[in-house]
């Protein structure tokens, strides 16, 4: 795979201004410098790179290449994200890992906990109001503004397949087991629901209407 480009910065660069970002949100003289995360750098660079490299799509690619820009909020609400869960990785470091993950709260209202295990090729689109729990992600995952997936109330976790779009608003919840090739149309709600691959989710649980679904979501979001 192609390097990823660094559009406008450097590693070095991205470890300052996201240090910069937390002491100004968070002036609690925490000690927080562009060093507290050289040692994470490379690995989410790596990530990053692998994530966009899968996305052959405009703004993540430039002359056959993946890139990232850091100005471009969809882009850095994805850095955040995978910044933090590396540091929760590497560390087990839950204080900075939080902090990296109410940052990006902060900047674009998406609740991706640091611990919650996003796949390697995922997408955020505008993602506002949008809340990701602890569930098992299928690669190519892609989140629009407003969605929502948790767990019920005795703990249970939806299972997603590969290749799935929430669109705007949509909501998965619960032992709800989601196929690979799906797409949850705007403002659909599942709960406690198999839906079978190559499926178009519509409607709230109870009423849902489930059909086929005649273009990828490979083809939709991610070429």
């Amino acid at each position: 795979m192609p390097p990823l480009l660094l559009r406008n910065t450097t590693g070095k660069k991205l470890c300052d201004y996201v240090a910069r970002q937390l002491n100004h949100f968070f002036p609690d003289d925490s000690g927080i410098s562009g060093a507290t995360f050289s040692s994470h750098i490379d690995a989410v660079l790596e990530r990053l790179g692998a994530c966009f490299g899968g996305i052959q799509r405009r703004k993540y690619q430039e002359n056959g290449q993946p890139f990232f820009n850091y100005l471009h909020p969809d882009h850095y609400a994805v850095f955040l994200y995978l910044l933090a869960n590396t540091i929760f990785r590497n560390d087990q470091e839950d204080a900075l890992a939080f902090r990296v993950y109410y940052l990006n709260k902060a900047l674009h209202a998406l609740d991706a906990f640091y611990d919650a295990e996003l796949p390697e090729v995922f997408m955020f689109m505008h993602p506002v109001g949008t809340v990701l729990g602890h569930a098992k992600y299928g690669n190519y995952f892609c989140a629009y503004q407003n969605c929502t997936v948790g767990s019920d109330e005795p703990g249970n976790n939806p299972v997603f397949g590969e290749a799935v779009v929430l669109y705007a608003g949509a909501t998965v919840i619960g032992q709800s087991n989601i196929g690979s090739n799906v797409v949850l149309g705007a403002k659909s709600f599942v709960i406690d629901r198999d839906v079978p691959d190559n499926s178009v989710v519509m409607g709230q649980f109870p009423r849902l209407r489930v059909t086929p679904n005649r273009t990828h979501v490979l083809d939709r979001r991610f070429r």
